[in-house]
């Protein structure tokens, strides 16, 4: 009850003034594995994320946290919005949007009296709003895309591109490398650097201002999504990755040698070095390369905010936008399966909440949660009332130990009739249909490290399925057959909740 008492304190003694209210970082990882961050139970071998440990332990972790969706666009519509991203017809890639009328943490933010900035990723699927600058930040850098190449962040990248066409007038509008977006005015190039750096900087930088306002910075790191194909230069020995580059001036562009004037579509290369068509030996130590940058910069914001006395006025939200994807050799731990499928390794994520001095620090929660629940903590913080019915909790109940569920009634995943896979989770109960098997290549390493030319299969049954995941995390025993009437109501369950939801559109169709 201290946290909730030490809360009502401060909203009954303040007239809520913003100068009265914390400072809001929100950062958000790309497909990084479930077993991918040392503050876990379960952590992967190499793994190196002393930062985001360090924020761990000065907050709480939630050991069941879910993503609203297997894929990243439609998960961060959830995140954003607090809200079922299926109620406007985002159920899968491309599909949904963010419409006119819906209303994002970012607005409710800048309605509390924040100042608001978003650095990084924007990936959600098109529709009216989709600018950053047209859904509640004042400031912007980064790009609109599901993909970003680390390294290739300049305007001179995108004329070798075109010069090495072989005179083709094609260019490389879709092509996710070259200058960022500023505020969606105007186009940035850097060198010698990479996304994840300049994602670190711009942070620091937005942290650093002075105002008399409270900060929201929403941070989304491109990393450890593909292409992952070089290690950051300043961790290729620690990881023993050899040297590659992409020389503007060579004939080919290093591993697997992509060669514009031979493969002028750029997605047939990618597809091919980022589907494990092509697969690296280097690709799990790249990975982790990657990672351990991410976390520096995590590192950085952490020691910005001590060094300006904000750490214990800033509350701090980590988390991933799905689950880890094999693509880019990311580990799981023990849930079963990868990114885009709805078994618990497509959505089950890291999550971390830390506000320093009205948290508890070290705590761990069992309950379920979701990326919805985030929305909802925050309007209840900054008293602002959401514009519409909201689908997630509020976590604050939780950290407080006031109670131990706030999701008693069921939840529901469905990635619609593009990939005919939908869920309903009914406390340990998890009900799974798939209208397609699929099998997925998973990556093997070896002794040292090295990933493996062979894959391992693992296949994903088609069909109705039922888990008990309180006996069963895994998700090995099927006990559809053995349980037939809690299938049954089950379905029924999904089936209801559909009928409230919206229709499959496009993002371009979003009003």
């Amino acid at each position: 009850m201290k946290c909730l008492f030490v809360l009502l304190v401060i909203f009954a003694h303040f007239m809520i003034q913003a100068k009265d209210l914390p400072n809001v970082i929100v950062i958000v990882s790309d497909d990084q594995g479930y077993a991918d961050a040392g503050f876990q139970e379960v952590v992967a071998d190499g793994v190196t994320t002393p930062n985001l440990d360090k924020l761990a332990a000065s907050g709480v972790v939630f050991r069941n946290a879910y993503a609203s969706s297997p894929v990243c666009s439609n998960s961060r519509l959830a995140l954003s919005t607090g809200r079922y991203q299926q109620r406007w017809g985002a159920y899968h890639y491309g599909q949904g949007g963010l419409p006119s009328d819906e209303y994002t943490i970012a607005e409710m933010m800048r309605e509390a009296g924040y100042r608001t900035m978003k650095v990084g990723k924007t990936h959600l699927n098109n529709g009216p709003k989709q600018d950053p600058m047209k859904h509640g930040f004042d400031a912007y850098l980064g790009f609109e895309h599901h993909s970003w190449f680390f390294e290739m962040v300049s305007q001179k990248d995108i004329d070798a591109y075109e010069s090495k066409q072989a005179g083709s007038s094609r260019r490389a509008t879709s092509a996710p490398f070259g200058p960022l977006n500023r505020n969606s005015e105007s186009k940035e190039s850097f060198e010698n650097t990479t996304t994840t750096e300049i994602f670190g900087d711009e942070s620091v930088k937005f942290i650093q201002q002075e105002s008399d306002q409270p900060f929201y910075l929403q941070l989304e790191f491109n990393a450890v999504h593909t292409p992952l194909i070089a290690a950051p230069e300043q961790l290729r020995k620690k990881y023993g990755v050899p040297d590659r580059s992409f020389d503007r001036d060579a004939e080919v562009w290093e591993f697997p040698l992509w060669d514009p004037v031979k493969q002028p579509n750029f997605k047939e290369w990618y597809g091919q070095t980022c589907h494990l068509k092509v697969p690296d030996p280097y690709g799990r130590k790249v990975y982790l390369a990657h990672l351990e940058l991410m976390d520096r910069q995590i590192g950085r914001i952490l020691d910005t905010l001590e060094n300006k006395g904000l750490k214990k006025n800033t509350l701090i939200f980590f988390t991933v936008d799905n689950g880890g994807s094999d693509q880019s050799y990311a580990n799981n731990g023990l849930n079963n399966a990868f990114k885009y499928c709805l078994m618990d390794g497509g959505i089950k994520v890291p999550m971390v909440m830390s506000w320093p001095g009205m948290f508890e620090s070290g705590k761990r929660i069992d309950a379920i949660v979701t990326h919805r629940d985030l929305y909802p903590s925050l309007s209840e913080i900054t008293r602002v009332p959401p514009k519409k019915d909201l689908d997630g909790k509020s976590l604050l109940p939780l950290i407080d130990g006031e109670i131990d569920v706030i999701h008693s009634d069921p939840i529901f995943w469905d990635s619609g009739n593009m990939m005919v896979n939908w869920v309903v989770r009914d406390g340990d109960w998890k009900m799974v249909f798939r209208g397609k098997g699929r099998d997925y290549q998973a990556y093997q390493l070896d002794e040292i490290g090295l990933v493996k030319d062979e894959f391992r299969i693992v296949p994903i049954q088609s069909g109705m399925q039922l888990y008990n995941l309180a006996e069963d995390p895994g998700e090995s025993r099927n006990l559809a057959s053995a349980n037939p009437e809690r299938v049954q109501a089950m379905e029924k369950l999904y089936l209801d909740w559909r009928a409230t939801m919206g229709e499959p559109i496009s993002g371009k169709q979003a009003k």
